[in-house]
């Protein structure tokens, strides 16, 4: 029974350090001021898919194969009634390096009704692709320029007045 436990523990520790790994790169600080860092954002505002009606706003850079940015939307939808009510949230797409989320962002930021499109991959986890536009990937571009300038390095970056939580 010991030599199962044992090898057990390892699997369990490989795959706990696996998940961090996926959703995290290298880089511990936020680069930029909160006030540099919430001007830098205001340029990128209208490609964020936007939830709530809040007087607090909460920035957020995810990818959209991002199991940590799938549990943060998910547990968001779960508490929606309140949570969407003191916050409104700005959705970032943004592929972590070692991914390949793009043909999905763009599918998403293509989408007539991105909300429902965002909801759909993220929390019912249904993969939908449609065709690509220019627009989807002027988009990717900027969402892309702004982030590393603000430096972002894991999915979910939760900025709240212009500080990176």
């Amino acid at each position: 029974m010991a030599l199962f436990v044992y090898p057990m523990k390892l699997l369990l520790l490989f795959t706990f350090l696996t998940q961090l790994l996926f959703a995290v790169e290298h880089q511990p600080k936020q680069l930029l001021s909160p006030q540099e860092t919430i001007n830098m954002l205001e340029t990128i505002k209208p490609y964020a898919i936007v939830f709530g009606q809040g007087d607090k706003e909460v920035h957020a850079f995810i990818d959209p194969y991002c199991p940590v940015s799938k549990h943060y939307i998910s547990a968001l939808f779960e508490h929606q009634e309140t949570r969407f009510k003191q916050n409104t949230y700005y959705f970032y797409l943004y592929a972590l390096k070692h991914g390949d989320a793009t043909t999905m962002i763009q599918t998403i930021l293509s989408a007539e009704d991105r909300q429902q499109m965002l909801k759909a991959v993220m929390v019912e986890e249904d993969l939908i692709f449609e065709e690509e536009n220019s627009s989807a990937e002027n988009a990717i571009n900027k969402i892309e320029n702004v982030a590393q300038k603000i430096g972002v390095y894991k999915r979910p970056y939760i900025i709240i007045n212009g500080k990176a939580q």
